[in-house]
C-alpha cells in the first residue's frame, strides 16, 4: 500500500456513509463471479491471480470484501489507488479475520474470570445463594432482571441441581454464573449493590465503576467478533471504556479498538499474566506491516510503551 492509500484510510474510514431516504429502486443485476473480477478490474483492481481471487470471492463473497476495499478506491468514481492488488484486500481481511479471534481469546479469559470471581469474592461472605436476596443488588429492577434471566437459563448442573432439589429455588452462584451468558454476566455485575461491586473488582485491581465500563463495553466487542463483523479501522461509539486512571495516558480516544485492547490487555495482565495477550497483539499488527492501524486508535510507537512489554516475568 502506498502513502496516498495510507492517507485515504484516515480520511475515509470504511464505516462512513451518508444518511438518505429512498427515492429509487433498486436495480442492480447479481453478478458471477468472473463478471464481478471484471468489475473490479475495469476500476483499477489489478487482479494477478484470477484464479484465488475467484476462489475468495466464492469463499468469502463480494460484499463482505467490499468493506474492506473501501478505503482503497477514490472518490468520486470509487476507483482504485494506483497500484492497488486484489491481494491488498485479502490482507486487510485476513488480519481482521486474525484480530477478531485474538479478541475472543481475551474476552474469554475475562469472562471465566469475573464469573469465578464473582463466586470468589461474595459467596464466601453472602452464602453461596446469595442472588436470590435482592439486598444484594443496587436496585429491586436490578435483582429482577437478573433473576428472569437465571430462572430461564438452560444448563445441565441447573437441570441436574432441579431433579434433586426444590430448595432453594435457584442452585447455588457458581452454577447459575456458568449457565448465563456473559452479557448477562456483565449486567449482573453492574447491578450488584457497589459493595459488592468493590468486592468483585478487588480480584481485578481497578475501580468499580471502571470495570463496569469495561466489561459492558467488551461484551460489545466481543458480540462484533461472535457475528464476525469488522473491527479494523471501525468507529466504536457504543460501549466506549471508561479511562481507568493507570492506563488513561493509553485510552485518550475511546471510540476506538486501541482502547479496547488497552482495557483487555490490563484486564489479563490483572487476572492471567501468563497468556501474554500483549505480545500477541504486537505480533500480530507486526505480521502485518501493510495493514495502517492508525485509524484503530493506536498510536505511533505503541508496541514500545510499558503496557505491551509487560510479560509473565514482568
Amino acid at each position: 500500500m502506498n502513502a496516498h492509500q495510507g492517507a485515504y484510510f484516515l480520511s475515509h474510514p470504511a464505516h462512513s456513509h451518508a444518511v438518505s431516504h429512498p427515492t429509487r429502486t433498486y436495480s442492480k443485476p447479481a453478478r458471477t463471479t468472473e463478471d464481478l473480477l471484471a468489475h473490479l478490474e475495469a476500476r483499477g483492481l489489478t487482479v494477478s491471480n484470477r484464479e484465488a481471487a475467484a476462489a475468495a470471492l466464492r469463499q468469502i463473497g463480494y460484499f463482505r470484501l467490499l468493506i474492506y476495499m473501501r478505503p482503497l478506491q477514490q472518490l468520486p468514481g470509487k476507483t482504485f489507488s494506483g497500484g492497488t492488488r486484489f491481494e491488498d484486500v485479502l490482507t486487510l481481511y485476513n488480519f481482521d479475520r486474525e484480530l477478531r479471534l485474538l479478541c475472543l481469546d481475551a474476552v474469554e479469559r475475562i469472562e471465566v474470570a469475573l464469573r469465578a470471581a464473582i463466586v470468589n469474592a461474595l459467596s464466601p461472605v453472602h452464602g453461596p445463594h446469595f442472588h436470590l436476596e435482592s439486598r444484594h443488588f443496587e436496585t429491586y429492577e436490578r435483582f429482577r432482571e437478573f433473576m428472569q434471566t437465571a430462572t430461564s437459563a438452560r444448563y445441565g448442573a441447573i437441570q441436574h441441581y432441579t431433579e434433586r432439589y426444590n430448595t432453594p429455588s435457584l442452585p447455588p452462584i457458581w452454577a447459575v454464573v456458568e449457565a448465563i451468558t456473559y452479557g448477562a454476566l456483565s449486567r449482573l455485575y453492574s447491578g450488584l449493590h457497589v459493595a459488592n461491586r468493590k468486592l468483585v473488582a478487588k480480584w481485578f485491581g481497578y475501580d468499580e465503576k471502571v470495570l463496569v465500563s469495561w466489561f459492558r463495553s467488551l461484551n460489545s466487542l466481543r458480540n462484533m467478533c461472535a457475528h464476525h463483523n469488522r473491527l479494523w479501522n471501525c468507529d466504536m461509539r457504543v460501549d466506549q471504556p471508561m479511562a481507568a486512571r493507570a492506563v488513561a495516558g493509553e485510552m485518550t480516544r475511546t471510540n476506538t479498538f486501541y482502547a479496547r485492547a488497552v482495557a483487555m490487555a490490563a484486564l489479563l495482565d490483572a487476572v492471567e499474566p501468563h497468556a501474554e495477550w500483549n505480545r500477541k497483539l504486537v505480533a500480530l499488527v507486526e505480521r502485518y506491516p501493510g495493514v495502517p492501524v492508525a485509524a484503530m486508535g493506536f498510536p505511533a510507537g505503541w508496541s514500545a510503551r510499558p503496557l505491551w512489554q509487560l510479560s509473565a516475568e514482568g
